[in-house]
């Protein structure tokens, strides 16, 4: 029951309570079914924000898709063929916990699809994925960024820890 307990969390007026919706989500880590990518879904498009986003791409998609990785392919297709940015956001993000287990080929991909966005949400999700995933492999990272164009925010970003 705690999905529809967490979308009636959500949808409650206060920016609290969809803190404590994503916590209460976060909480129930171990028994991710593939179908609760739907509530997630609904939560990244609903009342965007980066703060909501980043917890959610990072905690929870990111959660989901390590338990149901036949998920990634499709939502990832999906969420960067449309035009809400807040979902090619979280495309980028998602891996962000993922260490040395992170699809490198799958993070460059998004990264050099989403060089050239002008969104400021964009640009700082694709250094941030870049510069977390330099902790497990740094010499990766400065192949890619080296042969990438990227924006300046972007490769600043991505350079922090190599």
């Amino acid at each position: 029951e705690w999905p529809q307990v967490a979308k009636q969390i959500w949808d409650l007026p206060r920016r609290e309570y969809q803190y404590a919706a994503m916590e209460l989500c976060a909480k129930k880590l171990k028994s991710y079914l593939p179908g609760h990518l739907e509530l997630f879904e609904y939560m990244i498009q609903d009342r965007s924000w980066w703060d909501t986003v980043d917890f959610i791409a990072g905690t929870l998609v990111g959660g989901l898709f390590r338990m149901h990785p036949q998920l990634i392919g499709p939502a990832v297709m999906r969420w960067t063929a449309g035009p809400d940015f807040w979902f090619h956001r979280c495309s980028i993000l998602f891996q962000l916990k993922y260490g040395k287990k992170t699809d490198a080929p799958l993070l460059f991909r998004l990264c050099r699809d989403f060089a050239g966005e002008k969104e400021f949400f964009i640009r700082k999700a694709i250094g941030w994925a870049l510069r977390q995933y330099s902790k497990s492999e740094p010499a990766a990272v400065r192949d890619f960024i080296g042969r990438q164009k990227l924006s300046p925010l972007s490769r600043k970003e991505a350079s922090k820890y190599i």
